[in-house]
């Protein structure tokens, strides 16, 4: 039998997430899975989770191979991305949780944070079986008392994608080594050469919006900043390396590089745009290679790497995979176990374009666009760990809203480089002191 952790009341479910780590609207407009309770009928687990075409079909694939395997089945309770968590955390409240659930790494923290909500599933685990996992992902997955509550399923990254034509025009060979990425000062360069020889169209836009404004981050720790020292116990956001982040991010913007439509706090994302011929280049992950094959079809693409500055750098992006503390943990972490497994995993990251967290899975087949996977594959190697602590930390959630709103008003309204900085600061030391105490 797994160990089971003491149960969680409402009171104080919601102690731990109203502070802030769930958006002030989430929980009063979340709505109840359409999946029913924890578990599905005649003791199907029940799996809350997001995903495209490809997603799906493949988790499909390995619940089925389960079913067979174990003689369980596994119901995919899918729901629109922004509904997951919204949905979990309802059904959380009314103790009712589905049994296993979807969660990006940026959101990660605060649920492992919360004593008595998810499950230990270390009896599920064979004999060094967490030993094949990146240290800092493995981590990433244990609870508040040190053990495992899920799997990192995989992980994704950005790179730059761009239209050949376009960079063509204006005679830019493009980087194809990671030691040979553009450093800031010539990316601005490329940009503006590509931005003459093109009719005056915007040459870039970053991957910054929403929910992804973490990926601003990116950019500080290529100037060697980062949002916390190691412990975790200081934030240190405001610095020479954010001054320098930041003045050249908004530089983007009041340069006209940078097209001014897709700012931090808009609906509107880059990769949506881009088939139609502008931005001539964007900052995306790997999981958008499948829908960009699909509708950039009218003109000839690539993809390089991030640019960089005193170092190179990306974001830490991916999903785990979770499993709650009810009456089928112990079903729901064996699904967890064999769901990470090598051979899964593999055939899941080969389908879907995403990246292993698994050492041991290597000599993937991508199904779409080989030829510049392993663009993003040398480029997921320059995630710092720092960011990696960062990302999964129980008050990311916080941090990600106050990068919305901070980047924001720098890029949109032009505030002060200083003032963002230091509303930044604030904002994060008042989420981490909420944190600790």
């Amino acid at each position: 039998m797994l160990p089971t952790r003491s149960p969680w009341s409402r009171r104080q479910f919601l102690g731990a997430v109203g502070a802030g780590a769930v958006g002030a609207g989430a929980l009063a407009g979340c709505s109840s899975s359409s999946g029913g309770g924890g578990s599905g009928e005649d003791g199907a687990l029940t799996f809350t989770l997001w995903g495209g075409d490809e997603e799906l079909a493949a988790f499909k694939a390995v619940a089925d191979a389960f079913q067979q395997q174990e003689g369980i089945t596994v119901t995919l309770n899918q729901l629109p991305y922004a509904d997951v968590l919204p949905s979990v955390d309802s059904r959380i409240q009314a103790n009712d949780p589905p049994d296993l659930f979807r969660v990006s790494y940026i959101d990660l923290g605060r649920y492992t944070s919360l004593e008595g909500v998810l499950a230990d599933i270390s009896s599920a685990l064979p004999d060094g079986y967490a030993d094949a996992f990146t240290p800092a992902l493995w981590a990433a997955v244990q609870g508040a008392d040190g053990t495992p509550v899920g799997v990192p399923h995989h992980t994704d990254c950005s790179a730059m994608v761009y239209n050949a034509p376009a960079f063509a025009a204006a005679g830019i060979q493009v980087p194809t080594t990671l030691d040979a990425a553009w450093t800031w000062e010539e990316l601005e360069q490329v940009l503006t050469e590509v931005k003459g020889a093109n009719g005056g169209a915007y040459p870039v836009a970053m991957n910054w919006q929403a929910a992804g404004a973490y990926r601003w981050l990116s950019f500080l720790a290529q100037a060697g900043g980062s949002v916390f020292d190691d412990d975790l116990s200081q934030v240190t956001i405001a610095s020479d390396a954010g001054q320098k982040a930041l003045a050249w991010t908004q530089g983007l913007y009041t340069s006209g590089l940078h097209d001014p439509t897709f700012l931090v706090q808009a609906g509107n994302y880059p990769d949506e745009a881009f088939p139609a011929g502008s931005p001539l280049s964007i900052a995306t992950g790997d999981f958008n290679l499948p829908s960009l094959v699909t509708s950039a079809t009218s003109f000839d693409w690539g993809a390089t790497y991030l640019p960089r500055d005193v170092a190179a750098a990306t974001d830490l992006g991916g999903n785990a995979v979770v499993v709650t503390n009810g009456p089928n943990a112990e079903a729901a972490a064996k699904f967890a176990v064999f769901l990470a497994d090598a051979q899964n995993m593999k055939s899941f990251c080969e389908a879907t374009t995403v990246l292993p967290t698994r050492t041991d899975v290597t000599d993937l087949t991508y199904a779409v666009r080989p030829d510049l996977m392993p663009v993003f594959v040398e480029q997921a190697t320059t995630i710092p760990e720092s960011l990696v602590t960062a990302s999964t930390s129980p008050v990311f959630t916080q941090v990600n809203q106050a990068l919305q709103q901070g980047l924001e008003s720098a890029f949109a309204s032009g505030a002060g480089v200083d003032e963002t900085l230091q509303g930044l600061q604030m904002a994060i030391e008042q989420a981490l002191e909420q944190q600790q105490a």
